[in-house]
């Protein structure tokens, strides 16, 4: 198991409401890993676009068996 730390960019759809946009976060952050702390670090209007872009930090857990293909279920403790 690695902690690593990555920090991306996201663009906010329009119709994703402000209580919608924490699963959006963190479904795109389990598509890296599993977060263990993340924090919107800021939030840019691009009037001429007519978008926001939301920038995330986070430090997610990488597990070994998703370099190896091993099934996660099979190495779950809790």
């Amino acid at each position: 198991m690695n902690l690593e730390f990555i920090e991306f960019h996201l663009d906010w759809p329009s119709e994703l409401s402000v209580f919608d946009l924490r699963n959006y976060i963190l479904s795109k952050l389990l598509e890296y890993g599993e977060p263990l702390r993340w924090a919107i670090t800021s939030v840019t209007t691009h009037s001429e676009k007519k978008i926001q872009v939301v920038s995330v930090e986070s430090v997610l857990i990488i597990h070994q068996y998703k370099e190896k293909g091993i099934n996660p279920e099979l190495n779950s403790v809790d």
